[in-house]
Formats: structure tokens, sequence, C-alpha cells
């Protein structure tokens, strides 16, 4: 029995057609070009039969979030979703199903996706209701090592509705996390989702996201993800009228030997679209980044206005640095930009520094700070207490 054998046999089908395909195609080559600079060592160290469903513990309401927020966690046996203690009760317009799995979809041959759909696990589907919002926070914390975290969201929003999505994870040793959101948007809707993305020794997250907008909604993706072995995460979106506005912002912090893989999608199928994509990366030790960002603009997508940066801070010899943006472009009346820049610390910032009172080791601390702090900005209020990086830069 081989890896993924083991895997989906031990902790059961949620697919079958999945299992299927997994089984046959197996782990990804580096031979394929999205997987080309992925390094799954991390992920096959993971020993399947070891792995167990876990969930958190809640005591009482936390005091980071506002009153009216939602607050979603595993049960004890991580096998489904439950609202905890404390949450807020769901507002009328929303429909949340919990005690029924939301129906298993085959999205296509993406090998994230495919994981997911083949193994048991919590799910849950959100249906808001036309000009309703809320506010909604997930917590998935493994309470054990070596835990198996299997979570799926269903998401659709009618006209008008906005939804505002902290999902804070918190890796155990040896874990494997698979999370993956399908969420359509509605005309005029908005979806502000906001991710904390902890790792742990030797802990594994693969994530993967669907999202279709109609026309004038919006989607605002903000994740901030440091300390696992591998953290790989596939978002992908599709305008799928044009005349709707995106923003994509992540920041990865790679230390040790953790591997930070992002590979994202954006696809115009209609004019007058809007993209703001902006991807950060602080690299030390032997840590490595990998950004790969495609931006597809058909013929049809006249208009559309879109831009991409990404930004690499390089702290050793040791780390590497892989960044590929593409940019598909065949309509001709359109603003679209990219940019990839590799830089490491300024020597006359930290001089300047040093020269009032400040230590090295201080200086270097701020200048880290300052590097992460512009997508730390953008997060909504109720994932910034959440994602705090002071300790992660203690000198």
């Amino acid at each position: 029995m081989n890896w993924l054998e083991a895997l989906v046999k031990t902790h059961g089908i949620r697919s079958q057609n999945s299992a299927d395909y997994l089984l046959k195609e197996g782990l990804p080559h580096r031979r394929l070009e999205p997987w080309r600079f992925t390094d799954l060592t991390a992920l096959t160290n993971l020993e399947p039969l070891l792995l167990k469903k876990s969930g958190p513990v809640v005591h009482g309401q936390s005091p980071l979030f506002a009153p009216d927020v939602v607050r979603l966690t595993l049960d004890e046996g991580g096998g489904n979703f439950v609202l905890a203690q404390g949450s807020a009760a769901a507002p009328a317009g929303l429909r949340l199903d919990l005690e029924n799995p939301a129906a298993s979809k085959d999205l296509d041959s993406a090998w994230v996706f495919q994981l997911q759909n083949s193994i048991v696990g919590p799910s849950f589907n959100l249906v808001l209701g036309a000009a309703e919002s809320l506010r909604l926070e997930l917590c998935l914390n493994p309470t054990n090592s070596a835990a198996l975290v299997n979570a799926k969201m269903q998401i659709s929003l009618a006209e008008g509705a906005s939804l505002e999505l902290f999902v804070n994870i918190k890796g155990s040793t040896n874990s494997l996390v698979l999370l993956t959101l399908q969420a359509t948007l509605g005309q005029g809707s908005s979806l502000l989702e906001a991710q904390n993305l902890i790792g742990a020794e030797g802990a594994v997250l693969l994530s993967g996201s669907e999202v279709n907008q109609a026309a004038t909604s919006s989607y605002e993706r903000t994740a901030v993800v440091h300390g696992w072995a591998l953290a790989r995460q596939e978002p992908r979106v599709v305008q799928n009228e044009g005349e709707a506005h995106t923003f994509l912002r992540d920041l990865a912090i790679a230390a040790e030997n953790n591997i930070c893989d992002l590979h994202s999608v954006v696809r115009f199928d209609g004019p007058n679209g809007r993209l703001e994509q902006l991807q950060k990366a602080l690299v030390d030790d032997a840590g490595r980044s990998i950004f790969n960002g495609a931006v597809q603009v058909p013929k049809l997508a006249q208009g559309t206005d879109a831009s991409q940066l990404s930004r690499h801070l390089l702290l050793s010899d040791r780390a590497r640095v892989d960044s590929k943006p593409e940019l598909a472009i065949v309509a001709d009346d359109v603003r679209c930009s990219h940019g990839a820049t590799i830089s490491s610390l300024a020597t006359d910032e930290l001089f300047y520094m040093q020269s009032r009172g400040i230590s090295r080791q201080q200086a270097v601390s701020l200048l880290k700070l300052g590097f992460c702090q512009q997508i730390i900005n953008f997060l909504p209020p109720i994932a910034v207490s959440g994602c705090s990086l002071e300790a992660v830069f203690k000198p």
C-alpha cells in the first residue's frame, strides 16, 4: 500500500471519483509545471496511520472579537462543525447547514481539491440572503499532535449580501490540515476574508479556494501564513460577468526549512473587471518561498484593470525564492501590470537606527515588522488582534 492509498483508506472516502483520480495519478510529480518548485517531503514524512481526527476545546467567548461574531469550531471528535461556546446567534436570513455536510463536488483535476474531496471531514454550507450581513469566525485548532483536519466551506451570497469571514488555524506538531472554500457571490455582494494560518514543527497545510463573482461584487482575501513545514495555497477567482473587484493580499514568513507555496489564478470572463494583488514573503535560514500568480484576460474582457506585485525579503544566503508572475492577455483595451522584487535588509536603514541607540537585533526586528505591516494593515477588525507578529520577530 503506497502513501496515498494508506491516507485515503485509513480516513474514509468522501468522493469515490476523487479517490479514484488520486490513486490513479499518485502524488504530483515535479515535472508538472504547477509543482515544479514544490518539495512534498514534509507531506510524505507524515505517517497516515498515525494521523487522527482532532478538534479544539473552546472555553468561553474569545475576548478578541466582538459579541456579534458567529463562531464555528470543531466538536471534540473533530468530525463536525459546531457553534462555539459564547458564539452569537445566527441572524435571520442565514441558512447554516452543519448537521448535513455539503455535497461533495469534484471541481476539476486540481490535486489539492481532489485530495480534500477524497477524505471524510467536516463541512458546512452557508447561504446568506439578499442584503443580509454576517461576521463569521472559523476556528480550527487541533489539540494533539499528528492531527488530521479536513474542512470544507461552501458559501453562497445573494444580491447585496455581505460576509466578513475570519479563518483562524493553528496547526499542531506533525499535523495535516486540508482546507477548501467554494464561494458564489451574487450581484453587489461582498466577501471580506482573512486567514491567520499558524503552523508547527512538521505540520502541513494544503489550502484551495474557488470564488465565482457576479457583476459589481467584491472579494477581498488577506492571508498570513507562517510556521508550517509546508504550506501550499491555491486561491482561484473567476469574474463571471466582469465589472467585479478582486483584492488578493498574502504574507508568508518562511524560516528554518519551511516552504511557503502560493499559486493563484484570476480569470476575467467579462469586461471592466478589476484586480489588485500583492504578495509579500520574508524568507530566512533555509526557508523557501514560491509564488506563481496567473492572470487570464481573454478577448471578451475589455476594459480590465489588473495589477500584480510580488515582493520578497531575503535574509539568508541559504534562503530561496522562486517568483513566477504570469499574465495571459488577449484583450487589447486593458491596463495590466506586474512586478517582482527580491531584496535584503537595507544597510543604511540599519545604520540609521543603530546610530540612534537601537541595537542591531531590535533594528532587524523592526524592519521585518515594517515589511509585513503593509499586509497586516489590510486585515479587517475581526482578524487584526489574532494576527500579531511581534512574538515571531521578538529580538
